[in-house]
């Protein structure tokens, strides 16, 4: 479906800098080694090796820092001369093909480190997290301030030269799917969600401090979603459900639903499920080799 549906992710879009500075398109040319085996999408994780672009070392796991530091920032196309034409001379890109044989490969990067970035979030699955990722994740307010990491860097679709990167947590719920809330050190720090594609699922049920009960399994409801609780008249609502509260899922497993923090309804009761499916991200500390004292 058209956007405002987020059905698959689309790699790191800019979209500003930090402190709500414009992004005024600017980018850095940098080579990319004639025949280079891996392809660069519109929207992928890149770094320096040896002066030249190649595809970040970033997974959904990463933690350290030091092990991987010459991310230089967001690939946004390439240009060279085709060989076999039917147009001669440099061409412009949006992606880079794996393999392609030219002498003049530029790549086009998002470099500055203060940049934030429109991006998918991607759920992990209780069968084990994992790098490989598809399936569209959400998060609320109270995930805003924590950290994520990439996934899928270097997978795309050929026919639009697009990436299917997106951000994670490092781990999964114990049931069901979603992203964990994650404080630890990972690349990438959640400043902003974007309201524009976020739903809402219903549902009802009692509870009883984190744990809800649900009358009937809510379809699509995931760990990170926000967790809103009306009171027994639904006139307003219950204790720890306010819409202020920011309370939220941590685990699903069928009509068992655990929350971050306590509510107390003991007669069935309305529920609203709210979730985020973008974020705006910005880079941690030391994750941008420019903002990284050890060089590559």
């Amino acid at each position: 479906m058209a956007y405002p549906t987020v059905s698959a992710p689309y790699g790191f879009k800019p979209v500003n800098l930090i402190g709500g500075r414009v992004y005024s398109g600017s980018t850095r040319m940098v080579p990319i080694a004639e025949a280079y085996n891996t392809n660069l999408f519109n929207g992928d994780l890149v770094k320096y090796a040896a002066g030249t672009l190649v595809k970040s070392g970033i997974t959904y796991s990463t933690a350290a820092t030091i092990t991987d530091p010459g991310n230089v920032g967001i690939f946004v196309g390439a240009e060279f001369s085709s060989p076999n034409g039917p147009i001669y001379g440099k061409n412009r890109y949006q992606y880079y093909p794996a393999n392609t044989v030219a002498q003049d490969i530029i790549g086009y990067v998002v470099d500055d480190p203060q940049a934030c970035f429109r991006v998918a979030c991607l759920a992990q699955s209780s069968a084990g997290a994992s790098n490989a990722l598809t399936a569209i994740g959400y998060i609320s307010q109270a995930y805003v301030g924590s950290n994520v990491s990439a996934a899928a860097v270097g997978t795309g679709t050929t026919a639009s030269g697009d990436s299917l990167a997106g951000v994670t947590s490092p781990t999964a719920p114990s049931n069901g799917s979603g992203i964990v809330r994650t404080a630890t050190t990972l690349p990438f720090r959640i400043v902003q969600l974007v309201p524009d594609t976020a739903i809402t699922l219903s549902g009802s049920g009692t509870s009883s401090t984190t744990a809800i009960t649900l009358a009937s399994a809510v379809t699509g409801l995931q760990a990170g979603m926000q967790v809103i609780v009306s009171n027994v008249a639904g006139t307003g609502y219950t204790a720890g459900g306010y819409p202020g509260d920011y309370n939220y899922v941590t685990n699903v497993n069928g009509t068992a639903v655990t929350i971050a923090n306590s509510i107390t309804a003991a007669a069935t009761v309305n529920m609203t499920f709210v979730g985020y499916p973008e974020a705006i991200v910005s880079w941690n500390f030391g994750y941008h080799s420019y903002t990284n004292a050890v060089g590559v």
